[in-house]
């Protein structure tokens, strides 16, 4: 687990594809999963899918508080709705605003893999903080739609594993693309992937896109 500054806003690497995202006086969770503490410091928990290791209503109940605010895929309904807090269900290019934090809904889905339909209609979501856009990519393939991401976007965690997800030198093709200020590899270490995954992302990248592995 490793942390990262960006014009006051800190973005916290938790495990897997969780993050925490703090600034403007609000605390922001993505995805997590596998949390080892209980801090109950979440304004806002945002989940891509439903899938255990994104949306998991344990570690949800780990971070979450009185009047936390779920804003999840559709396809998270049955797990949010039975956790009890608020929720805001969006589908591919929804957007929201909770707590001055603008979110919007990006479309993740695979291409030529099983796993992630485009039907399935998980997201992306591009979370504004503080006047910072941070891009979590959910669980995706390198697809057109990043094409659109170009200058909108600060701060990029991309997933490099492959099996369900872009690997790494795809997930270089995407940052190529978006052009990040930061990109921030995710999606690897715990179910599949590896530390070289992240350190190959970083190098090919090296000189042209900083990368923060953390």
């Amino acid at each position: 687990m490793g942390s990262i500054e960006f014009k006051g806003v800190v973005i916290t690497h938790l495990s897997h594809a969780a993050f925490k995202i703090a600034g403007a006086n609000v605390t922001i969770y993505v995805d997590p999963f596998q949390v080892a503490s209980e801090p109950h410091d979440a304004d806002i928990v945002i989940c891509t899918h439903d899938h255990y290791d994104h949306c998991s209503p344990e570690d949800i109940r780990k971070v979450a508080k009185k009047g936390t605010t779920i804003i999840a895929s559709t396809n998270c309904a049955g797990k949010v709705r039975a956790l009890g807090f608020e929720y805001k269900l969006l589908n591919p290019g929804d957007r929201i605003e909770v707590r001055g934090v603008a979110v919007e809904a990006v479309p993740a889905y695979n291409i030529g893999k099983k796993f992630h339909p485009k039907e399935y209609r998980g997201i992306g979501v591009l979370v504004k903080v503080g006047g910072v856009t941070v891009y979590h990519a959910g669980d995706t393939d390198l697809i057109p739609e990043m094409a659109n991401l170009k200058g909108k976007v600060n701060v990029a965690l991309l997933p490099v594993s492959g099996t369900y997800v872009m690997d790494w030198s795809e997930a270089v093709k995407a940052a190529e693309t978006i052009s990040p200020d930061i990109a921030i590899p995710m999606h690897y270490g715990s179910i599949v992937g590896s530390e070289r995954d992240a350190e190959n992302f970083a190098k090919k990248l090296a000189g042209r896109i900083r990368v923060e592995v953390i």
